[in-house]
C-alpha cells in the first residue's frame, strides 16, 4: 500500500510528481481489465466526479454518474464517452441529493438497469454554504453530503452484495475531507440549531465527519459479506465547483488560505491528482478485501498536527469512534425513514 508515499514527501504544487488518477489505473494494469463491472459515482458532472468517471471508464467498467438534471448529465456523459470508442458509454442517473424522494427515484431507475453494482463512490457535496434546509427539512450540508448518500447506500445495498465475488469484493468510497477537523457530529442537534450554533464550516465539518463514520460502520457491518468501505480526503483542489459558496469563489478561498499559511501552496493539487486517491480506493488492487480506514495522499491518513492548518491534512481521533458511528447510523436510519437493522 505504500508505493506512492515517497512521491508525497516534498510536494511542489499542482502538476508535480504526485500521481494522477489515470496513472494509478495504469500502474495497477487495470486499463480495460474490469469489463462487466459497474461503478456509480454521485456528483459526476463536475470536478473530481467527472475526472473519476473519465478515468474509471478506461478500466472497461460501465460507469454511471448522477446529475441534478438529465440535460447536464447527458452533456458530461457524452463528452467523456466521445474521448474514444473502446469502452462503454457513461450512463446518467437523475438525482437531486437535497431531496430524499429524488434519491429514491434515481436509485429505482438505476437498479432497473443494473441489478449488480461493484463500486459506489459518494463524491457529491456542497461546502460551507449559507444556512439552508433540504426538501425534508434537514440542515442542507448534512442532508446532501451525508443523509442522501446514506439512503442511496441502503437502496443499492442488495446490488452491492450481489456483485461481490471472491476476486473483487464490492466497495463503497465515501468522499470525506480534511474539513472534518472543523467538527465532529452533533447527535441530537444535527441541524446545529438548538442552541443556534450554525456556521458554514462547522456544518461542513460535521457532514464530512459523518461521511467517514458511515464508511467505517459499513465496513464493520458488511465486510464479512464481501463489501468494504473507505473514506477519502482528495486534497486541496481549486479547479472544482466545490468552492462556489465562498466569497470570491475558488480564487477567493485560495487567496485566504495562502495568506493564512505561506507554505500551503505546495500542498495544492490539480484535478487529476485530486482524483487519484478515490480512484485507488475504488479499484486499487492493494486495497482488495480491506476497508474501514480514512485515506489521503494514496495512503492511510495520519493523526493531524494541531499546529498546522487543515490544508496539511491528517485526521482527528473521532473519525474512528465506534460509538459515534453506531449512533449516527441509528439516527440516520430514522431521519431517512428506514427501519432499524439488527446488529451485524
Amino acid at each position: 500500500m505504500d508505493k506512492y508515499i515517497h512521491l508525497y514527501m516534498s510536494p511542489n504544487g499542482p502538476g508535480d510528481q504526485r500521481p494522477t488518477a489515470e496513472q494509478v489505473l495504469k500502474d495497477d494494469n487495470l486499463i480495460g481489465q474490469l469489463t462487466g463491472k459497474t461503478i456509480l459515482i454521485t456528483g459526476g458532472t463536475a470536478g473530481l466526479g467527472t475526472e473519476s468517471a473519465r478515468v474509471l471508464r478506461k478500466s472497461g467498467a460501465k460507469v454511471w454518474i448522477t446529475a441534478r438534471t438529465a440535460e447536464k448529465g447527458r452533456a458530461v456523459a457524452e463528452a467523456i464517452s466521445a474521448e474514444d470508442t473502446l469502452y462503454p458509454d457513461v450512463g446518467v442517473v437523475v438525482m437531486d441529493l437535497s431531496d430524499l424522494n429524488s434519491v429514491r427515484a434515481g436509485a429505482a431507475s438505476f437498479l432497473k438497469e443494473c441489478p449488480k453494482l461493484n463500486v459506489l463512490m459518494t463524491n457529491a457535496a456542497v461546502m460551507a454554504c449559507p444556512e439552508a434546509r433540504s426538501a425534508q427539512g434537514h440542515e442542507l450540508q448534512f442532508a446532501t453530503n451525508h443523509l442522501a448518500h446514506f439512503l442511496l447506500f441502503h437502496l443499492v445495498l442488495p446490488a452491492l452484495l450481489a456483485a461481490s465475488t471472491p476476486t473483487f469484493h464490492s466497495r463503497v468510497v465515501a468522499l470525506s475531507s480534511t474539513g472534518h477537523r472543523a467538527s465532529s457530529i452533533h447527535p441530537g442537534n444535527y441541524a446545529l440549531a438548538d442552541p443556534h450554533v450554525y456556521t458554514p464550516w462547522l456544518a461542513y465539518g460535521q457532514s464530512k465527519t459523518a461521511n467517514a463514520l458511515m464508511a467505517n460502520e459499513i465496513e464493520r457491518r458488511y465486510s464479512a459479506q464481501g463489501l468494504h468501505a473507505w473514506s477519502v480526503h482528495p486534497g486541496a483542489i481549486f479547479e472544482t465547483a466545490l468552492s462556489r459558496h465562498q466569497e470570491g469563489g475558488a480564487a477567493g478561498l485560495q487567496e485566504r488560505m495562502d495568506a493564512e499559511d505561506g507554505e500551503v501552496q505546495r500542498m495544492y493539487k490539480n484535478t487529476g491528482q485530486g482524483a487519484a486517491t478515490q480512484v485507488w480506493a475504488a479499484v486499487g488492487t492493494a486495497l482488495e478485501g480491506r476497508g474501514g480506514l480514512y485515506l489521503e495522499d494514496m495512503q492511510v491518513s495520519w493523526v493531524a498536527d494541531r499546529a498546522k492548518t487543515v490544508a496539511w491534512g491528517g485526521h482527528e481521533a473521532y473519525l474512528y469512534d465506534e460509538g459515534l458511528a453506531e449512533r449516527l447510523w441509528r439516527d440516520s436510519l430514522e431521519m431517512v425513514g428506514l427501519p432499524g437493522e439488527k446488529e451485524a
